[in-house]
């Protein structure tokens, strides 16, 4: 069984794998991922797909780091900060910062998925050579 830290640990860990079905299995099946400047993703296969397209396209890692937590009964709210690493053989590596909002909700076996999940970047990114 697993808590909100862990399951956001599980879910970085997925995504430096380049393992966007386990990323994915963060999410609860109905979940809903709501990317910047884009239509919200809704359910766990579109929200694979997402990330998938985001591995295919160069993201390697993220880190998630919270700065604001709340446990409640049947859910958990995290804010916090994200940094995203960008390579793309076409283009220079790109470092995206930004917060983020998660929502956990508490499943029937008592672990922890992503209910609701809301990336909002920084205006500039950084990008490396």
């Amino acid at each position: 069984m697993n808590d909100p830290a862990q399951n956001t640990r599980d879910f970085a860990g997925a995504i430096a794998r380049g393992d966007s079905l386990a990323a994915s299995s963060s999410y609860t099946s109905d979940a809903l991922l709501q990317p910047p400047n884009a239509v919200a993703v809704a359910g766990r296969d579109a929200i694979a797909a997402f990330w998938r397209a985001g591995l295919d396209s160069g993201v390697r890692d993220i880190e998630l780091t919270p700065s604001s937590e709340r446990v409640h009964e049947g859910f958990a709210f995290e804010l916090g900060v994200y940094v995203m690493r960008i390579e793309t053989p076409e283009a220079d590596s790109v470092v995206d910062r930004g917060r983020y909002l998660l929502v956990h909700e508490r499943q029937a076996d008592g672990s922890w998925l992503y209910a609701v999940e809301m990336l909002s970047p920084d205006l500039s990114a950084e990008v490396r050579t």
